[in-house]
């Protein structure tokens, strides 16, 4: 498959468009066909290499939030399916959206709503759970409570 590869931590001048293995699915992880991949602060500092995002090996690929079509199941998946359109955000240090396939647990996609696009929802996959975080976690909002969000 065709990846951006980042060979080595420092500038744009970091990453490569080249070839990278086809993922597998392993037991639990579904393969994802993407369409879509957004970019954010995490793959910025992981490229830069700034702590706790350093790299040991390389090449690797970055991207976190990603949206397609799942192409393959692995052993125990059971509530998604082949054709599926869904949208994720991989763990911190896994990264690999930024690829034509990737391998990820089934637990961190969701299906994506017939309503938005792919851009759409690899767009709200990290910034959606800081979202949620904020108000769940760190304002404590509870039913009844009102949040103005500019």
């Amino acid at each position: 498959m065709k990846a951006v590869l980042l060979t080595g931590h420092g500038g744009p001048d970091m990453l490569r468009y080249g070839d990278a293995p086809d993922p597998v699915a392993g037991a639990g992880e579904v393969v994802v066909d993407i369409h879509a991949a957004s970019v954010n602060a995490a793959d910025c500092k992981v490229r830069l290499g700034e702590p706790p995002y350093t790299l040991d090996r390389f090449p690797h690929i970055l991207g976190r939030d990603f949206s397609g079509v799942v192409s393959a199941l692995g052993a125990g998946v059971g509530d998604l399916a082949v054709g599926d359109a869904v949208y994720g955000v991989t763990d911190r240090g896994v990264e690999g959206a930024y690829a034509e396939k990737i391998a990820i647990k089934s637990a961190l996609v969701a299906k994506k709503p017939a309503r938005i696009s792919h851009a759409e929802a690899a767009a709200m996959a990290l910034t959606g759970l800081t979202a949620i975080w904020s108000i769940e976690d760190t304002g404590k909002l509870k039913p009844g409570e009102t949040v103005l969000i500019q």
